[in-house]
């Protein structure tokens, strides 16, 4: 992944996606292995229901156990892994009532913070970067750019805005929610890759937020919050029969 673009950098809180590739000289073992292994679980690479041990990942890692088991039990925490008893450890799965949960808590969060940061004003440098990404989708539909330039865009784009509503709170839960947003995402595209953000949707937030229009800004928002909701649960569905509760991983076809 290219360097991060300055208004990344500026951020206070900065969605995992955006950190990929990023040096982490500063963070001590425990915390590198925490993000790794986040990381391999947000993108797929630990998929939904994959088991394994504190051993093989001090292995794959070249680290020692300690820093693994640490970081094991803040991703515990999290809810993203479960403890097996004698047996290591299992990756927890995505539920369609988890998947409905955060995605209303996603609502909540990101209509008040675009409200918010439109009544406060964005920054001029903040404001070119989200007239560049509200572009992406545009891209995306004219086969520029591929999916996950799209899912970085307008993961990017969320990110801007809460951190631009003036309420840190707000901007530290909403980058929460949208690193645990992303794991969801990704199941969904390799179920149904043709659902993706429409274009004019984030170009709609974009406009009333130059314009300073809180309620517009609101709006346009909540219409983007709650149409990737519906179609993330109607993707996921397809995926769970009556008697499951569990989303699996779709079969991919052969290299």
């Amino acid at each position: 992944m290219p360097e991060s673009h300055p208004v990344i950098r500026g951020m206070a809180h900065i969605p995992a996606l955006l950190l990929v590739g990023q040096e982490e000289t500063d963070l001590d073992r425990t915390s590198q292995a925490y993000r790794a292994i986040r990381r391999q679980i947000i993108d797929l690479t630990l998929p939904p229901g994959s088991s394994f041990s504190e051993a093989s990942l001090a292995q794959q890692w070249r680290i020692s156990k300690t820093p693994v088991r640490e970081a094991l039990a803040r991703l515990r925490r999290d809810g993203l892994v479960d403890a097996l008893p004698r047996a290591g450890y299992v990756v927890s799965p995505i539920t369609l009532q988890d998947t409905d949960d955060l995605c209303a808590m996603r609502t909540l969060l990101s209509v008040e913070a675009a409200a918010g940061a439109a009544r406060r004003g964005v920054e001029a440098p903040a404001l070119e970067r989200l007239e560049v990404l509200s572009r992406v989708p545009f891209a995306l539909a004219a086969g520029e750019v591929g999916l996950e330039e799209s899912l970085q865009a307008a993961i990017e784009f969320e990110a801007i805005i809460a951190n631009s509503s003036g309420n840190n709170r707000f901007g530290k839960a909403i980058v929460d929610v949208l690193d645990e947003l992303e794991r969801v995402l990704r199941m969904a595209a390799l179920i149904a890759p043709e659902v993706a953000s429409p274009p004019g949707e984030l170009e709609a937030i974009f406009e009333r937020l130059r314009a300073r229009d809180a309620d517009g800004t609101h709006e346009a928002m909540r219409k983007r919050c709650e149409r990737v909701h519906r179609d993330v649960l109607q993707v996921l569905t397809k995926s769970v029969s009556v008697s499951r509760a569990h989303i699996e991983m779709p079969s991919l076809p052969p290299a």
